[in-house]
């Protein structure tokens, strides 16, 4: 009896050091929280980022809690693939801290690598957060700036470009895009890329 209790706890032991061992996530320090109704029933929703430090590359993961009536935080959704790591391959991959901002109901990611600035903004509709619009800004590293904004809803690309130090803007005609579906945060990786 005792060597089976013996062997009982040395198995259960080693079942929980190699679970520890495994987890290998350490997503501790929060970067940002917002606060707002992403849902649009009246209640505060949250929104965190947050870190791994202890990981050399330094990912970030989005999590999104919608409030429910009875005052308690759901989870609703939760990625480490939204955002590229700080430091890809060991080295500074140019991307700045991605905040987050919540506007009129819709979620919004701005995200900054180098000359180029993005803002992606999604509506909460049937269970996902839909992508209605990205808004990316150029600078060509002497004297204009481009700004590109697409709206999936109405499935138009408007480009406009600005002279710095300037009040007159140059814009091109609108272009229409083809969407089967909107892109939603669920399957989030550089979605402009294929309206272009």
């Amino acid at each position: 009896m005792k060597n089976t209790l013996l062997i009982f706890f040395v198995f259960t032991s080693l079942n929980i050091y190699s679970q520890q061992k495994n987890n290998t996530e350490h997503f501790t320090v929060r970067v940002r929280e917002v606060m707002g109704d992403l849902n649009r029933d009246g209640l505060q929703d949250k929104v965190i980022l947050t870190m791994d430090t202890v990981n050399a590359q330094q990912p970030l993961k989005l999590q999104i809690f919608l409030l429910q009536p009875n005052r308690k935080l759901r989870l609703e959704f939760s990625s480490k693939d939204v955002f590229n790591p700080q430091y890809p391959n060991g080295k500074y991959g140019g991307d700045q801290v991605p905040s987050i901002l919540i506007e009129n109901g819709n979620l919004i990611l701005y995200c900054e690598v180098k000359d180029i600035k993005e803002y992606y903004t999604f509506r909460y509709q049937n269970g996902k957060f839909e992508l209605i619009q990205i808004s990316k800004i150029v600078w060509d590293g002497k004297d204009t700036t481009t700004e590109t904004k697409f709206d999936l809803v109405k499935g138009e690309k408007t480009e406009v470009s600005q002279l710095l130090g300037s009040e007159k803007k140059k814009k091109k005609k609108p272009t229409k895009i083809a969407l089967k579906a909107l892109p939603t945060l669920q399957n989030f990786r550089s979605p402009e890329n294929q309206f272009e």
